[in-house]
């Protein structure tokens, strides 16, 4: 089966040993797909040097996560590519990770995303956003309820899952498209999960696997949780499942609830440049629920403004 591995750089040098010398161990080997972001620190000549057999394309300027991952997208529907695997460069895989999915995604076809367990470092604690959302109550009771009672099933369902660590079908990204051109950064692994469930497919984790994504050491700051409250207008708004009719006065109400809660006038900012691109916003949640394999395939579509990026 061929699997191409999507990994999107950003100064990554940091962790680029671990993540790219992980591929290298895999007992399934894939095809790696490089999207750098503008990197200053060398990490476009670790990778060409050390890594010679990766599909390496630098963009010139920063295109944010879910835009520089469609190019890859793109290249793995062209060159028909059974499964994608979408790779954070601060994230790495485990031998026998890309063998096992392939066999458990084999035996569930109804999964167009699955995930095996995101952990720390240690590949002892769980990470921290992996643990409080995707193995939450309303998330799925049935993780924790299997667990203790030592009956753990192959899969879970769950709403959505952080796409540090995504395994991905073809059905899923000829169905689905690529990532929506509303979202720069953060959310937009939501609002395409949403987006998933629209079409009928089903996320999943894997608790028999582990991964790493390696950020337990980073603390918010103020800007960045304001900024996520903000892409979280974005995804109620550009979710599919919510009724048309209702969603500008519901969306109206909760910028203004962010505003008061908020208490910056930084919000008011972003609240602002989200009238004005409007328009350009709700036609791209037109495009995700009207078009298979949207924003990719050479589709029309709307580039947002990225206000507050």
């Amino acid at each position: 089966m061929k699997l191409l591995v999507i990994i999107v750089t950003y100064n990554a040098m940091q962790w680029a040993e671990r993540c790219f010398g992980s591929l290298r161990k895999s007992t399934a080997i894939p095809d790696v797909f490089v999207v750098d972001n503008g990197s200053t620190d060398g990490t476009q000549t670790y990778i060409l040097n050390n890594y010679p057999d990766v599909i390496f394309q630098q963009s010139g300027n920063n295109l944010g996560f879910g835009m520089a991952n469609n190019i890859g997208l793109q290249y793995a529907l062209d060159k028909g590519y059974d499964y994608v695997y979408l790779l954070n460069q601060d994230a790495w895989v485990l031998p026998d990770t890309f063998e096992r999915l392939i066999d458990i995604c084999k035996k569930y076809p109804e999964y167009g995303i699955l995930s095996p367990f995101q952990m720390n470092a240690d590949l002892y604690h769980i990470d921290q956003s992996f643990y409080s959302n995707v193995l939450a109550w309303e998330s799925n009771c049935n993780i924790v309820n299997d667990f203790c009672n030592n009956d753990l099933k192959d899969v879970y369902s769950v709403p959505w899952v952080m796409a540090a660590h995504w395994f991905i079908t073809k059905e899923c990204i000829s169905k689905v498209g690529g990532f929506s051109p509303t979202f720069h950064h953060y959310a937009e692994d939501v609002n395409y999960c949403d987006r998933l469930h629209f079409w009928g497919m089903k996320v999943g984790v894997i608790p028999s696997l582990r991964v790493v994504h390696d950020r337990a050491w980073r603390e918010d700051s103020s800007g960045k949780i304001l900024y996520m409250g903000y892409t979280n207008i974005l995804r109620d708004f550009s979710n599919p499942e919510r009724k048309s009719k209702f969603i500008i006065a519901d969306v109206f109400k909760t910028c203004l609830k962010y505003f008061i809660l908020s208490k910056s006038m930084r919000s008011l900012r972003y609240i602002v440049g989200f009238l004005f691109a409007f328009r350009l916003l709700l036609n791209n949640r037109n495009i995700s629920m009207s078009e298979e394999c949207a924003f990719l395939n050479s589709n029309k579509f709307c580039r947002s403004r990225n206000f507050g990026v």
